[in-house]
């Protein structure tokens, strides 16, 4: 099964393919991302690892940004993992377990609306059969901002309601979510730049949904956010549940 064991991605795809020839000249050999397993744990597994999961070349610098040791599943309804598009798969995952059913409503928080377009086809009959399916499609063919569009062009998403700004916090602060819904959360939502918008605001708006909603999926984000205030806020977000 996959996420069993940690994976080497060497090929110039998934989030592997941002800036692959300036990073290929910087690096002696071809540059490569770690990828978790999974484990069942809690907050505190949730832990910074050592390994580079996402790189990116910012004028001419080389940023490279370590991940989690290991994607954690809180329950069977919470899973965190650091890149977002592994979201993915665990909806899938969530769907073959009878935890959620297709057609559901996403409730989106996140700094990015995630919606960039993405040319290949995801197969849900395919990936319903086929976990392998979906984890190559999550690895190979999506990456941290084109893996919304292929979940809702196959029916998996009905509606999404993106929580991206102040003002969408306040008009979602009390919603009432539908029976069948998705809490899909990036901690990047509490980077420096969205620091305008009062932490306890965005807290709240969690709290409310955390409750309502049949699954969660949280992203750590590492080159959006610095992994230790990622982790520091999510254990604020459940010590305050």
């Amino acid at each position: 099964m996959p996420y069993q064991t940690p994976s080497i991605l060497l090929e110039q795809m998934w989030n592997n393919a941002f800036a692959w020839e300036k990073r290929t000249q910087l690096w002696i050999k071809s540059p490569s991302l770690y990828i978790p397993k999974v484990i069942n744990g809690w907050i505190h597994d949730v832990k910074i690892w050592n390994e580079i999961v996402f790189e990116e070349v910012e004028n001419d610098i080389l940023k490279s940004c370590a991940g989690l040791e290991n994607f954690v599943k809180i329950s069977d309804k919470i899973v965190v993992f650091d890149n977002h598009n592994h979201a993915l798969y665990f909806w899938m995952e969530a769907i073959r377990s009878g935890i959620i059913e297709k057609w559901f409503e996403l409730l989106h928080i996140d700094e990015h609306s995630d919606l960039w377009d993405n040319t290949h086809h995801f197969d849900y009959e395919q990936s319903l059969k086929s976990p392998e399916y979906t984890w190559n499609f999550v690895n190979i063919f999506c990456n941290v901002g084109n893996y919304i569009l292929p979940a809702i062009e196959s029916g998996i998403i009905w509606n999404m309601i993106r929580i991206e700004n102040e003002y969408q916090i306040d008009a979602f602060v009390n919603y009432t979510t539908e029976s069948n819904s998705v809490l899909n959360l990036d901690l990047d939502i509490f980077a420096p730049e969205l620091d305008h918008i009062p932490e306890m605001k965005k807290i709240q708006i969690i709290k409310n949904l955390l409750p309502q909603v049949k699954y969660v999926t949280i992203a750590t984000s590492p080159y959006f956010i610095e992994q230790w205030k990622a982790i520091s806020m999510l254990k604020k977000i459940f010590e305050t549940l």
